[in-house]
């Protein structure tokens, strides 16, 4: 009989239980991560390239920008390897 294990992780970002082992976040940073991805993208298109350092950092500034998002773009702006 072969057992399954699973690995409980934490969030990279806040600690919680991470629901995604590959990116090591919780379903709220998860979410925040694919919404701030698509937002790259959107503006990489807009602007004709714009840098990933350079769309956090403008990110960041926007008061339109929610907590969850704006604590993903921390996370990033602290550890840019990650982004990938």
């Amino acid at each position: 009989m072969v057992k399954e294990y699973s690995i409980i992780m934490d969030c990279s970002v806040c600690g919680n239980a991470a629901e995604r082992a590959e990116r090591n976040l919780c379903p709220i940073h998860a979410q925040a991560l694919l919404s701030v991805r698509q937002a790259y993208e959107v503006w990489a298109s807009a602007f004709g390239g714009i840098t990933p350092t350079e769309f956090l950092s403008r990110v960041s500034r926007l008061k339109g920008t929610g907590r969850n998002a704006k604590k993903i773009v921390e996370f990033f702006q602290q550890h840019p390897e990650r982004w990938k």
